[in-house]
C-alpha cells in the first residue's frame, strides 16, 4: 500500500480547509495528545536553539506498517500533509508542536538505505534546526513510546510514516546485521544486533511461511527484519531463514519460527516478554 506521498501531500494541503494544527481539536489532529493544562503553549517556548552537535545517524525500524524511517533511539519519524514541502516553514507550531516534536538537526541518513528524498533543514521561530526529507520537515509522536510504534500514523488524515521500501535498504546491498548473544535472568539468549533480546512465539507454526502474530500484536511484538546473519562462534537452535509478511516485509526465521522483539525490553539484558501469555519465549543458547 502507497503512502499518500511526498509528491501528492502539497495538493492535499492545498485542497483541504483544515489549516494547520494549531486550528485542531485535543482529539483530532493532535491525536489526543493537545494543549497542555495551563493554557496555550508557543512555539517560541517549547524549545530553545541549542548549538549544532555531531549528527546522529537515523535508523530504520519495522511497524505495522511496514518499515519506515526512524530517529536515532528508534522512534518513528512523521510528515504532515499540511506542511508545504520547500516552504522552509513549518505550520506545526503551539500545542501541536508539543504533541509533534520537531525532529532536530544535525542527522545522517541510515547506513545502506535510500531516503525518499534528500535530506535538509529549516529554522523554526525559536531558532531550532528542523530535519526535512524531500522538503518535509520530520517529526515524532509523543503517544509512541518505544522503537516498532506508529501510533500517529492517519491521525486527523495528515500526519504519515516515511515509509522506505524493502529494495532501498540493506535488503537490496545484501549488509546483514549479525545478531548478538545476551545474558538474562533466564539465561544466555539470542538478541538483535542491538543487544536486544529476541523472542518466538508458540501461535507460529513452524516452516509455514507465515506468522500468526499481525495487528496489534505486531504492534507490541515488532518482527525482526532481514537480513541478518549468525552471532559469531554460535551455535544456534536450527537455521535461519527468511518469510515475507503480507505488508512485503520480510522476517527472520529460526528453525521455521519468525523472530520478534518485545517493547517491553529497553536495554540489553532485558527479557520482559518471556512467558506473557504461555506462548513467547526467549531463544535459549547453550554455553
Amino acid at each position: 500500500m502507497r503512502n499518500p506521498g511526498w509528491a501528492g501531500a502539497a495538493l492535499i494541503a492545498a485542497a483541504l480547509t483544515v489549516t494547520a494544527c494549531g486550528t485542531g481539536s485535543a482529539g483530532g489532529a493532535y491525536g489526543g495528545y493537545g494543549t497542555p493544562a495551563g493554557g496555550t503553549t508557543t512555539s517560541g517556548s517549547q524549545a530553545r536553539p541549542a548549538s549544532p552537535g555531531p549528527a546522529t545517524a537515523l535508523k530504520t525500524e519495522t511497524t505495522r506498517v511496514g518499515r519506515v524511517l526512524a530517529s536515532s533511539r528508534g522512534l518513528t519519524l512523521y510528515y504532515y500533509g499540511e506542511d508545504k514541502p520547500g516552504s522552509g516553514t513549518s505550520v506545526c507550531t503551539g500545542a501541536c508542536a508539543t504533541a509533534w516534536p520537531p525532529l532536530a538537526a544535525p542527522v545522517k541518513a541510515p547506513s545502506g538505505v535510500r531516503l525518499p528524498g534528500p535530506l535538509g533543514m529549516i529554522t523554526r521561530p525559536g531558532g531550532v534546526k528542523q530535519v526535512t526529507v524531500n522538503g518535509f520537515p520530520v517529526y515524532l509522536y509523543v503517544g509512541d513510546k518505544s522503537p516498532g510504534q506508529d501510533a500517529g500514523d492517519g491521525i486527523g488524515g495528515f500526519w504519515h510514516v516515511i515509509k522506505i521500501h524493502a529494495t532501498a535498504t540493506a535488503a537490496a546491498t545484501g549488509q546483514a546485521a549479525a545478531l548478538k548473544v545476551t545474558h538474562t535472568k533466564v539465561g544466555r539468549v539470542l538478541a538483535s544486533s542491538r543487544g536486544l533480546t529476541l523472542y518466538f512465539y508458540g501461535e507460529d507454526k513452524p516452516g509455514s511461511g507465515t506468522s500468526a502474530c499481525t495487528g496489534a500484536c505486531a504492534t507490541a511484538w515488532p518482527p525482526l527484519a532481514a537480513p541478518v546473519k549468525a552471532p559469531s562462534g554460535v551455535r544456534l537452535p536450527g537455521k535461519l531463514g527468511v518469510i515475507t509478511r503480507p505488508n512485503g516485509v520480510k522476517q527472520v526465521t529460526l528453525n521455521g519460527y519468525p523472530l520478534y522483539r518485545h517493547t517491553g525490553d529497553k536495554a540489553p539484558g532485558q527479557a520482559t516478554g518471556n512467558g506473557i501469555e504461555g506462548s513467547w519465549h526467549v531463544i535459549k543458547l547453550t554455553p
